[in-house]
């Protein structure tokens, strides 16, 4: 029974040999490099994305402002120029059958009538430069002192101290308060909040 086993081990060996296969007397290991190795695919590390941040801008409705919630792109802060961004493109659908609208663009040149200074920063102190396009004084007092105050009031809530008014030009615009006096100096919050509707 052995020779009848060791026979065919036998004959297949011999026959290995003749291929060139040598036969070890003990195991050996592989060689390194012999298998070549296949790296797990790597995911690629997610790009961060902007945070958002909630900011309150302010609508006309009436003769007095309202707010408006709304999420815009915050990296460290919303930039300026979003939030007059979000003030141009008006309220919802929603919003405007309930008589909120904006006075940023004009309703019958669709031309926006403010616009943040692209060649001046920001201050230090925070303090933004709006300019005011020119058919801003066409518009009546009233108006005038709300769109003002939509723009006050929209970009100091966004976190900036106060807002400079130019003209086209860069130079100081004259800038209405709500009882009529003109504004010497940057506007804050509190020149426009008397305008505010209590809801």
């Amino acid at each position: 029974m052995i020779r009848r086993v060791a026979l065919p081990v036998l004959a297949a060996a011999l026959l290995l040999t003749a291929c060139g296969v040598r036969l070890d007397a003990e195991p050996q290991g592989i060689p390194a490099g012999a298998i070549p190795t296949v790296s797990a695919p790597t995911s690629e590390a997610p790009t961060p994305t902007s945070a958002i941040g909630r900011v309150r801008v302010w609508f006309v409705q009436e003769d007095g402002l309202v707010p408006v919630i709304t999420d815009l792109p915050r990296e460290p802060r919303v930039a300026p120029g979003d939030v007059v961004s979000a003030l141009a493109a008006g309220p919802s659908l929603e919003q405007a059958d309930a008589g909120v609208r904006s006075l940023v663009v004009d309703p019958i040149t669709k031309q926006s009538l403010a616009s943040v200074a692209a060649d001046i920063p920001v201050t230090p102190d925070g303090s933004v430069t709006v300019v005011l396009a020119p058919a801003a004084s066409a518009l009546p007092p009233g108006e005038q002192v709300l769109l003002l105050g939509q723009l006050v009031l929209s970009l100091t809530g966004a976190g900036y101290s106060s807002v400079t008014f130019v003209d086209e030009a860069g130079a100081a615009a004259a800038v209405p308060l709500p009882g009529g006096r003109l504004l010497d100096r940057p506007a804050v919050a509190r020149d426009y909040a008397g305008l505010i509707i209590e809801l």
